[in-house]
């Protein structure tokens, strides 16, 4: 079995159409699916398995499904986030390094994740440990180090810790859609209802830019919460934990989740 086949297997719209297979046989499907996450488990820990073990370590385990959301693939100036948490009280975000990566980029996608967030971890390999480490140090020593071990245990070996001082106004307005920012504006200010379209980006960041940048940051998250419709942690803890991240970060309506509980509930 090659990396290809588990690459492509342990995607969405795969494990999706298996499951709502009209011929789908519940053992079946769990004996395969646990088969290859065990390859993967053993020799090919790519970015999936790396969001798939922060989902079930943290969102299901240390935080909770009922206040928490998690992203992934977020784009902030020229990166894209590999994992972000939402909860309550602050915004975190993952840039996952696993032993197919190389750490070229790093300083540049910490850099950016910097203009929205305020707490930056890399995950990585022990392999990686030191690397990462050595790049850190000296440009953004406030990131914090993950190392998810060969016991797939999260081990953190460096605390994330609070740093403000990278955050940008325009990092955070390009996170919203425009009908979430003008929604936003026109409720905390007194906005001229007709904006030529050319100017309609410029003026309604002018009034973001108003806020002060801790308030904005905040009201951004609330906003990104809100896109997530909070999941039932016990349905997703009845799933095998190798699918869980696919099927909550799927976008599935409430109907086809009531059917993929029924389907791993019920008897073959």
């Amino acid at each position: 079995m090659n990396n290809m086949y588990l690459s492509r297997f342990f995607t969405k719209k795969v494990l999706i159409e298996k499951i709502f297979d009209e011929k789908f046989q519940k053992e079946e499907f769990i004996r395969e699916v646990n088969d290859n996450y065990a390859i993967l488990k053993k020799q090919y820990r790519n970015e999936f398995f790396f969001k798939n073990i922060l989902f079930n370590k943290y969102l299901l385990g240390k935080y909770s499904l009922n206040t928490s959301v998690a992203f992934s693939e977020v784009s902030i100036g020229k990166s894209k986030a590999d994992f972000c948490i939402f909860n309550k009280n602050k915004g975190m975000v993952f840039e996952i390094k696993t032993d197919l990566d190389n750490l070229d980029r790093l300083i540049y996608q910490i850099a950016d994740y910097y203009k929205v967030f305020s707490y930056v971890s890399v995950v990585t390999t022990e392999n990686n440990y030191y690397p990462v480490w050595k790049v850190i140090r000296d440009h953004f020593p406030e990131v914090g180090i993950i190392v998810l071990t060969e016991n797939i245990t999260l081990s953190e070996r460096k605390k994330a810790n609070l740093n403000n001082a990278q955050l940008e106004y325009l990092g955070l307005f390009k996170l919203l859609r425009k009908s979430e920012y003008e929604e936003l504006i026109r409720m905390k200010f007194d906005v001229p209802t007709e904006i030529r379209p050319v100017e309609h980006f410029k003026i309604f960041f002018s009034y973001f830019k108003k806020l002060e940048i801790l308030d904005a940051q905040k009201i951004v998250f609330k906003i990104l919460k809100k896109r997530v419709e909070l999941k039932d942690g016990k349905k997703l803890n009845a799933l095998p934990d190798s699918i869980r991240w696919l099927i909550y970060s799927a976008n599935l309506k409430s109907s086809q989740y009531n059917e993929i509980e029924y389907k791993f509930k019920s008897k073959d």
